[in-house]
């Protein structure tokens, strides 16, 4: 698993656990990040 999946799931875990709002920010911050990554790969890098 690489090292960017197990930060996301640990950072799930946290968000589960009740850690509170920085982690909800920080995984919306991933979510998007990545999304955009996708976007762009699929558009030839746009």
């Amino acid at each position: 698993m690489s090292l960017t999946a197990q930060d996301l799931i640990e950072l799930l875990r946290l968000a589960r656990g009740g850690a509170g709002a920085l982690t909800q920010h920080l995984l919306r911050e991933l979510a998007t990040n990545l999304i955009a990554q996708g976007v762009a790969d699929m558009r030839g890098g746009c």
